[in-house]
């Protein structure tokens, strides 16, 4: 699972290299990744979903988003129903970083499935799921 991480680390960090999101901070692509939806025109989420997979502190994830919003990957506004809440969502840079990630995941998958069989690429997807759902469990 290491070398794996690894692979998309490496495939990531070089597509946002290219599209010129070399400044995004760790955990930033979690973040940008989680809120891009290129169906439509991105929407304001809550601060908090936003930053929720994470699992960080509070301050943490504060610092995290004021980075974002500093280096223009997110934009942020008071909720307008509820005025102690914030929102955020992407600026075109947080969604030109978002593509780069997608692209980089999907030429990973591509690869991968290039030289494994369909049979074993399910087996392999189904013991991720595995793993995930173990950790659900004991998070």
């Amino acid at each position: 699972m290491r070398y794996a991480r690894d692979v998309y680390r490496v495939a990531v960090r070089e597509a946002l290299d290219g599209a010129g999101c070399d400044d995004l901070p760790r955990n930033g692509g979690v973040v940008v990744a989680g809120l891009d939806r290129r169906d439509r025109e991105p929407a304001f989420s809550p601060q908090a979903d936003a930053v929720a997979p994470l699992g960080l502190s509070k301050q943490m994830a504060s610092q995290l988003i004021d980075t974002l919003v500093l280096r223009e990957y997110l934009e942020r506004r008071t909720d307008p129903g509820d005025r102690r809440r914030m929102e955020v969502r992407l600026t075109p840079r947080g969604r030109r970083a978002a593509r780069a990630i997608q692209d980089a995941t999907e030429d990973v998958e591509a690869e991968l499935a290039a030289r494994i069989t369909p049979d074993e690429l399910r087996g392999l997807r189904a013991g991720l799921a595995a793993f995930r759902a173990l950790h659900e469990e004991t998070a």
